[in-house]
């Protein structure tokens, strides 16, 4: 189950000492966040940055009870890793795994639906709740705190989006990365819902992938609230002709710009806002302040 972090937030580390997990355990215990254990390949490690890390997640977990599981690890090792966390009852996993092979993320996603766990990504920078936690790897130091949500695909869309934000004097509230890959674990669509019921947030961002049929859950679910708070949605990729690269995902006899124009009616009439390009993510939300 999909849920927003706070400050108290127990998060564990799995590959806490290797070089990213390092780097970004590190950022995340200087932000302020909760960070209660790590495991680690290296099993003569007993404590790393002030953190008890253990062997297995399972004790990791009998001893410290983590709410969250951030993973660090390889493509070669990351479904085994997810695994683990789930086995132990962690309910909410961040993978920020990259590369992963399409069919154990699809084992991934299997078993975190059968055992009723929350799993962003693979290739997920995680959750920033701002002024309070990271979960990942989401550069929240860069971020102003605000009042707006954000959930995207694309990182480096979403931190071009936190950048305008920022200029115009307008800050984040959350930041959800639900990962870039083909195949992921999570929708927009929990996140959503949380951040349409969080008090502190006034308007939701979402940032979309030309693949997929996401968009149109997120239309579909978003058409049935009765309490909405601005929704603006943006997807990359209108300018782009059809894609020899992806013959399994069937996108090679369509143009990106139909699937983007499908998917924005879906929104729209389901009244979101839609954003024209990456260039406008601030100034749109900054109109649209009081807009329902």
């Amino acid at each position: 189950m999909f849920f927003l972090p706070t400050k108290e937030t127990r998060i564990l580390c799995q590959g806490m000492t290797s070089r990213t997990g390092a780097v970004h355990a590190e950022l995340a215990l200087a932000y302020g966040s909760c960070i209660v254990a790590g495991t680690s390949e290296d099993k003569n490690v007993r404590k790393f940055l002030g953190v008890p890390v253990f062997k297995t997640v399972a004790e990791a977990v009998s001893k410290t009870k983590p709410d969250v599981s951030v993973i660090f690890s390889t493509p070669l090792h990351a479904l085994a890793d997810v695994t683990e966390a789930i086995r132990a009852g962690i309910k909410m996993i961040v993978c920020g795994t990259e590369n992963v092979s399409m069919h154990d993320a699809l084992k991934m996603k299997a078993l975190a639906n059968e055992a009723k766990v929350c799993l962003l990504g693979p290739s997920s920078m995680g959750i920033g709740a701002l002024g309070q936690t990271i979960v990942g790897t989401i550069p929240a130091q860069l971020f102003l705190k605000g009042d707006i949500g954000l959930v995207g695909r694309s990182s480096s869309l979403m931190w071009e989006a936190a950048r305008q934000l920022a200029e115009r004097k307008q800050g984040l509230s959350y930041c959800v990365s639900l990962g870039a890959d083909h195949l992921i674990g999570t929708s927009f669509v929990p996140p959503v819902k949380a951040l349409l019921a969080d008090g502190r947030t006034q308007q939701i961002l979402v940032i979309g992938q030309v693949h997929g049929e996401l968009e149109y859950e997120l239309a579909d679910f978003y058409k049935k609230q009765k309490d909405k708070k601005p929704l603006w949605v943006y997807i990359p990729g209108k300018a782009l002709e059809r894609s020899d690269k992806r013959p399994l995902l069937g996108m090679q006899t369509v143009k990106f710009a139909d699937i983007i124009e499908k998917k924005k009616q879906a929104l729209e009439s389901a009244g979101a806002h839609w954003v024209d390009g990456p260039d406008l993510f601030g100034q749109v939300i900054k109109k649209g302040r009081g807009k329902k």
